[in-house]
C-alpha cells in the first residue's frame, strides 16, 4: 500500500460555501470521497470532492496529477481518504489516501488538442517566464541535493511562491506539486513551513486579484516595454502576414484566443484549467501580443469589476497615461494632427498606426517640432509615442541616403 496526500480548494464555491469557514474548522477526520467529473465545463479533469452527498470542493490543480495516477496504478474509479489537516483561511483541506499502487508513469492529459496546432510568428516570451522555467529547474536539484545550502532554498522556493503565478502552464503546476512533495520530506523546519505556505496558496491561485495582476503584466506592461524598446518595428515583415497569423490564433484549441479577447483576466483562469502546456501556451501569449503591438486586438470586458483603463492603454498604444508636450496640444498642433489622421500616419488618438515606419515618424517628429518650435523634439515624440531612438533613425538615413515613403505626403501635411 501506498500513501498519498492532496489538497482541496474552493470550499467557497459549493455546498459548504455558507459556512466554509466553520466546516473547515471541523473538518479533519472527515471521510472525503475524490471522483473524476469528465464533464466538467470548465475542467474536463477536474476531480470533484465529497463527503457524502455534500459537494465540498475540487481537487487543487497542482495534484490532479498524483489523483491520477493513483486511480490508475490502483485501477479505482475513485478514491476515499480521510481529511488530515484544515486551514481555514484560505480554505484548504488535506486529504491522506490508502492506494494499492501509483502510476507515476501515467500521463492523464490528451496532447491531441495541441498536437495539429501551429503558430510561426516571433517568439515574445517575457523574460520573466524563461526565469521561471530555470528557478524551479534549480530549485528541484537543490531539494534533492541533501547536501544543500538551506538558505538558498529558502531564497529559491520566496521567489516560486511570488513570481509563480506569471506561470499558468501545466509544467508550472506540475513543479510545484514536486517542490512542495520535496520540501515535506525534508527535516529542516524552514522547509516544513514553506510547504505548507505552498499548500495554503493553492486556496488563491486563481482569485481575480491575482489574475488581474498578471494580465496587466502580460496584456499592458510587457507590450509597453516592447514598444520603448522600439521592438514593434522590427516586427515589420508579420505586417502582410497579420491576417494568417490571427487565424492561426484563432485556430488555438477550446477558443482560448476568442476568450482572451473576451476578457484577458478570465482568460488566464481559462488557460489554468485547461492545463495548457508551455510550449503551446508560449505561441499563443506571443501571438496575443504581437497582435496587440499591432494594434489588432478589440477587447470587450476588463476583470469582473469591467475596469476600463487597461483596455484604453491597449487599444491607445499604451501610453494613455503619457501627458504629451504642450505644445501639442496647442490649436496649430490640432491641425497638423487631423492631416497626419487623414494620410494615415496616426490614429484619432495621435499615435502612431502600426503601418508608420520608424524613419517616418522620425521625418514627422522633425517637421512638427520645427513648426511648432519644439526645443526636445526626440523626447517629446519619443515619450509620447512610447518609441526610442528616433534621433539615430534619422542620423542613419542621412548617412545611408534612404529616405521615408511617402516623403511628398509628409511635406504636404506640413506646409503652412
Amino acid at each position: 500500500m501506498e500513501k498519498i496526500r492532496f489538497d482541496v480548494v474552493g470550499l467557497y464555491h459549493w455546498d459548504v460555501r455558507d459556512h466554509w469557514k466553520e466546516y473547515a474548522a471541523g473538518a479533519v477526520g472527515k471521510v472525503m470521497t475524490m471522483q473524476p467529473q469528465p464533464d466538467n465545463v470548465k475542467d474536463p479533469y477536474a476531480v470533484r470532492v465529497r463527503e457524502g452527498r455534500l459537494h465540498v470542493g475540487y481537487v487543487a490543480v497542482p495534484d490532479l496529477d498524483v489523483v491520477y495516477q493513483a486511480l490508475k496504478g490502483s485501477s479505482l474509479e475513485r478514491l476515499k481518504g480521510f481529511v488530515m489537516e484544515s486551514n481555514p483561511e484560505p480554505p484548504v483541506l488535506t486529504v491522506e489516501c490508502d492506494v494499492e499502487q501509483i502510476d507515476w508513469d501515467y500521463e492523464p492529459f490528451d496532447d491531441r488538442p495541441y498536437a495539429s496546432w501551429h503558430y510561426d510568428g516571433l517568439p515574445l516570451i517575457p523574460r520573466k517566464l524563461e526565469q521561471l522555467g530555470d528557478l524551479t529547474t534549480d530549485l528541484i536539484d537543490e531539494l534533492e541535493d541533501t547536501d544543500t545550502d538551506i538558505e538558498n532554498v529558502i531564497s529559491l522556493t520566496e521567489s516560486l511562491l511570488l513570481e509563480h503565478l506569471y506561470d499558468t502552464s501545466r509544467e508550472m503546476t506540475r513543479a510545484r506539486y514536486r517542490i512542495e512533495r520535496l520540501l515535506s520530506m525534508r527535516k529542516e523546519p524552514a522547509c516544513t513551513e514553506l510547504a505548507t505556505r505552498m499548500r495554503q496558496q493553492k486556496g488563491m491561485l486563481m482569485r481575480h486579484e491575482n489574475r488581474d495582476q498578471v494580465a496587466r503584466y502580460l496584456f499592458v506592461e510587457l507590450p509597453r516595454q516592447l514598444l520603448q524598446k522600439g521592438l514593434e518595428s522590427s516586427h515589420y515583415t508579420y505586417d502582410n502576414r497579420l491576417d494568417e497569423l490571427e487565424q492561426q490564433l484563432r485556430a488555438f484549441p477550446f477558443q482560448l484566443y476568442d476568450k482572451f479577447l473576451t476578457d484577458p483576466v478570465d482568460f488566464l483562469r481559462e488557460v489554468y484549467y485547461h492545463h495548457v502546456p508551455r510550449r503551446y501556451l508560449n505561441q499563443l501569449l506571443s501571438g496575443i501580443v504581437l497582435m496587440i503591438l499591432k494594434r489588432r486586438v478589440k477587447i470587450q470586458r476588463w476583470g469582473r469589476e469591467g475596469d476600463t483603463e487597461p483596455i484604453e492603454q491597449i487599444e491607445n498604444g499604451y501610453m494613455a497615461n503619457t501627458k504629451a508636450h504642450p505644445k501639442l496640444s496647442s490649436e496649430k498642433a490640432s491641425v497638423y494632427w487631423k492631416r497626419l489622421e487623414e494620410a494615415g500616419f496616426v490614429d484619432k488618438a495621435h499615435r502612431l498606426l502600426p503601418s508608420t515606419t520608424r524613419i517616418q515618424a522620425a521625418y514627422i517628429a522633425e517637421m512638427f517640432a520645427e513648426e511648432l518650435n519644439i526645443r526636445e523634439k526626440w523626447k517629446a515624440f519619443e515619450e509620447w509615442w512610447g518609441i526610442k531612438n528616433l534621433a539615430q533613425e534619422k542620423y542613419h538615413s542621412l548617412e545611408t541616403g534612404h529616405t521615408p515613403s511617402r516623403e511628398d505626403d509628409i511635406n504636404e501635411i506640413f506646409k503652412s
